[in-house]
């Protein structure tokens, strides 16, 4: 089986297509052929007979006119008729496989034939290739015509058929499945660095793709993928150096300026705004130092009760929500678990709920769900908060973006959990509705 969206497929089409066009080509050339060679072939059988007809009827009289006559009409299909001037038939004997001649058949035998012209016509009539010559009768000058059916030709058409239908079932069918075949052997390469690209990610951009024995055009697409991997594996390098040197070159001054205010004589109030503002400064180098490397970490997955970490991530946005009177809705069902890095993926949903329970309004919802369906998780988390314009639903997850509405944070929260979900292998979307509700869903 094979489907036409597929390049096999397409292929596969193209080539029984081709080959099926080719053949109908040969065949119809051989039935037009065998058509002409059978049609002339006829022609000459009655051009022959009715010389010889002529001869007989011209020499011989009565019974051994008729004895003669009649030994022409041997072969199957045949039939001999000697006519009268005035269209009347003299004598008229067919082989057993036909009929007689009928009138219509005589009167065009008639009308078809000049008496004045001593060489056979060929006429067709009711499926029967005629030569008919004038003939001296008692009467005068009649016209001797022999016949020979075409019913050889339709039966010669119709063994032709069964002949191409079995070279359809014998040809055509065998061809198709080595051909489907022989192409899959062929796109078998195509497959393998559809896979392995697949498999590289922002973790192991160092990978390469390998094809053994590749043709010309095949080991073009795998120098280029391998040359594109290595760019970008220098420019997420490149990326990840940036982010650390700037976080651990900005981590000396900011402590530094920590300890200075610590021990100066200032205002309480101005001196504690000032370390607050310092603390979220180094809370912002320390994502960032996440950040740069949370794509290349080697994650120690293991077998985790997705249901005993949710259950205590809600309990924790409880607590969290006591000042706003936030109401925690859960359906978490039991003894779901997945293979995860646990500690991450609390890191992740705890940036979501932390979001929830900030840009939530008073006596709030927070729905937390749990889903398993086949093969597949589902960890929803929905407040009933201010909302996310149409606008800025694009960004939310861009780095150090923050829409109009919030002043609060660094922009890298949601960044920081995109980058865990992704490099635990699920995925992350968000709906929104302004000024109503937001939705975060985990797909693993």
């Amino acid at each position: 089986m094979f489907s036409v969206n597929t390049l096999r497929g397409r292929l596969t089409a193209w080539f029984l297509t081709s080959v099926g066009f080719i053949i109908l080509i040969f065949l119809s050339a051989v039935a037009l052929l065998f058509y002409v060679t059978i049609q002339n072939q006829i022609d000459h059988h009655v051009h022959i007979a009715v010389s010889e007809a002529h001869q007989i009827v011209q020499n011989y009289q009565g019974s051994e006119r008729d004895s003669l006559i009649r030994s022409l009409v041997s072969a199957r299909g045949m039939t001999v008729v000697v006519l009268a001037p005035d269209g009347s038939p003299i004598l008229e004997t067919n082989s057993p496989d036909i009929a007689l001649s009928t009138e219509h058949q005589l009167q065009k035998i008639l009308t078809a034939q000049n008496l004045y012209q001593s060489a056979p016509t060929h006429f067709t009539e009711s499926h029967t290739r005629f030569a008919a010559m004038p003939v001296q009768v008692q009467a005068g000058k009649g016209i001797v015509a022999v016949g020979y059916s075409t019913q050889v030709i339709y039966d010669s058409f119709l063994i032709l058929l069964a002949i191409v239908s079995g070279v359809i079932v014998l040809l055509i069918l065998p061809l198709s499945f080595l051909g489907s075949h022989k192409l899959r052997q062929e796109l078998v390469p195509l497959e393998r660095i559809s896979q392995q690209a697949k498999q590289i990610s922002a973790s192991s951009l160092s990978s390469r793709i390998h094809l053994s024995s590749p043709t010309i055009e095949l080991k073009n697409i795998q120098e280029a993928l391998n040359l594109m991997l290595g760019r970008l594996e220098e420019i997420f390098s490149r990326e990840r150096e940036f982010f650390a040197d700037a976080a651990h070159t900005l981590k000396t001054p900011l402590a530094v300026i920590h300890f200075q205010i610590e021990n100066i004589k200032q205002n309480p109030q101005i001196k504690k705004d000032l370390l607050l503002s310092l603390d979220s400064a180094g809370n912002t180098i320390q994502d960032l130092l996440f950040l740069s490397c949370v794509a290349t970490l080697h994650h120690d997955l293991k077998n985790t009760s997705l249901s005993k970490l949710l259950i205590e991530l809600a309990d924790l946005t409880q607590t969290l929500g006591e000042e706003k009177h936030l109401e925690i809705i859960t359906d978490i069902p039991k003894d779901v678990t997945h293979k995860t890095n646990p500690q991450l993926l609390t890191k992740a949903l705890t940036n979501i709920l932390h979001n929830a329970v900030i840009y939530n309004k008073s006596n709030g919802k927070i729905y937390i769900t749990l889903k398993k369906k086949n093969d597949k998780i589902f960890i929803a988390i929905k407040d009933t908060g201010i909302g996310i314009p149409k606008k800025d639903l694009p960004h939310v997850f861009d780095r150090f973006y923050r829409g109009k509405s919030d002043s609060k944070g660094s922009g890298l929260g949601l960044a920081i959990t995109k980058s865990v979900i992704e490099s635990l292998g699920g995925k992350i979307s968000i709906t929104s509705h302004f000024r109503q509700d937001t939705a975060f869903t985990v797909t693993f």
